[in-house]
């Protein structure tokens, strides 16, 4: 946090933002190493080098967000749920990354996050996100909420979609004891939305669901 604040008055915005970023990757890689995660990481030459992209996966566990962070190289943003705002150095870092807080019992709140992604996507800054809105454990996956998908809609940025498959074996199956567990994740291609025909676009999170499905039986 101290060489952060003194490299404030050095660095730009975005170079800050990397710096936030390689900070919370490595923090998220030592949470799995604790944890004893083994990952098996396919497709990650799908994720572009020169583009900003909404970042859609399924969500099976607490350690979503580190196994994803760890794998992903670009500087990302997420949208968390709002009690992590009142996690001590969490909540600083995710701050310090452009993460959004959105309360999901908050209709007009949640709203609010999701205009503040379109500017951030708009701005260049790459997002993800969990469209079934809460954790859903075992393989399967739950309903893919319609208004998430606005981000790319709405910014017309290229969607990734991402399978995480067992994470729930990690901790949720057996809270509060943590258990080294293998991880697959399983990155698709990027989904143009401009290639999509009217009615793709029209069930668009049925299609984004449809192609994570699709990741979860290779």
């Amino acid at each position: 946090m101290v060489k952060y604040t003194f490299l404030k008055k050095f660095r730009t915005k975005e170079k800050l933002t990397a710096y936030a970023y390689k900070w919370v990757q490595g923090l998220a890689r030592g949470v799995l190493w604790c944890s004893g995660a083994r990952m098996t990481v396919n497709g990650k030459e799908n994720i572009p080098k020169d583009k900003t992209v909404l970042f859609v996966a399924n969500h099976k566990s607490f350690f979503d967000i580190p196994i994803l962070v760890s794998v992903i190289d670009m500087p990302m943003a997420f949208i968390g749920k709002m009690e992590l705002k009142k996690t001590p150095v969490v909540s600083y870092w995710m701050k310090k990354i452009n993460c959004i807080f959105m309360d999901r019992d908050d209709i007009r709140q949640s709203l609010k996050a999701i205009n503040q992604g379109i500017e951030q996507i708009k701005e260049g800054q790459s997002l993800l996100i969990f469209p079934e809105g809460t954790r859903i454990i075992g393989d399967e996956l739950g309903e893919f909420k319609k208004g998430s998908l606005k981000l790319a809609t709405k910014t017309n940025a290229p969607i990734v979609p991402i399978y995480i498959g067992n994470a729930y074996n990690i901790l949720e199956t057996h809270f509060p004891w943590v258990k080294a567990t293998d991880i697959l994740v399983n990155i698709g291609s990027p989904i143009d939305l401009e290639n999509l025909s009217s009615e793709e676009k029209k069930n668009l999170s049925e299609y984004v669901k449809n192609q994570i499905e699709n990741l979860r039986k290779i």
